[in-house]
């Protein structure tokens, strides 16, 4: 399901689990709270409940929000670094770090002045088991023949990923679907998550294109060019 990123499947897992369940979990992920960057004004973005909504609008939350909520559709609100720190924490085994702004500062002969420490936010309250299922579907999505990012692979170096859509406004039942009647800025945001190398990661990636409708065809090809980038100045050559 997440290799071929089959929407009925998390639908399915989605009214099974519920709403309020679904953010509870997605607490767990960071999700829905700030990654404690060090940057002015980061957003925690939001993981709607049934009683957010209510507050929010005086109406009752309905099960087809339930579907759009579980495949990161609706109310959904997630910024690139939370996404960064989610799945760098999957590809290392479950634990989520704060993020950095720099590894290191030198002076002008090289001595250091000042020095990031990984700092620990939390562990992802999963199975070992669990985690592994959730890797293997993510390496399928760059690695398998079926896999939605299977046109972005690096020829010697298995990395993993997931492809996502963020819609910009909701459609109509009655509207077209048709590409060339979508004005430019009504067009889905591209996503996509990865982490590389599959085995002993070292990078984390996510990136995200205005308006540009699909993962595969416009943010897993950036990613594949950043990743290249840093593991062939870190360790490989092509």
């Amino acid at each position: 399901a997440i290799t071929e990123s089959c929407d009925v499947f998390f639908y399915q897992i989605g009214l099974a689990v519920g709403v309020d369940k679904l953010k509870e979990y997605a607490a767990i992920l960071g999700l829905g709270s700030q990654t404690q960057v060090d940057l002015d004004r980061e957003t925690g973005g939001l993981i709607p409940t049934a009683a957010w909504k209510k507050r929010r609008f005086g109406v009752e939350w309905q099960e087809g929000e339930t579907l759009s909520l579980s495949i990161g559709q609706g109310f959904n609100l997630v910024t690139p670094i939370q996404m960064a720190v989610l799945i760098s924490a999957v590809g290392n085994g479950g634990t989520k770090y704060k993020p950095e702004i720099f590894k290191k500062i030198e002076s002008a002969e090289g001595r250091v002045l000042k020095e990031s420490k990984p700092q620990v936010l939390g562990k992802i309250d999963a199975s070992p088991e669990t985690l592994e299922l959730v890797r293997k579907g993510l390496w399928g999505v760059v690695n398998s023949e079926k896999g939605t990012a299977r046109g972005s692979r690096i020829h010697g170096v298995e990395f993993s990923g997931k492809t996502g859509t963020a819609e910009v406004v909701s459609r109509k039942e009655d509207e077209t679907d048709e590409k060339e009647n979508v004005p430019d800025h009504l067009k889905p945001h591209a996503w996509f998550i990865a982490y590389a190398p599959s085995e002993n990661p070292e990078i984390a990636v996510a990136v995200v294109v205005e308006h540009g409708e699909h993962g595969s065809g416009s943010a897993a090809p950036i990613a594949k060019e950043m990743i290249k980038t840093y593991l062939r100045t870190n360790r490989y050559q092509e």
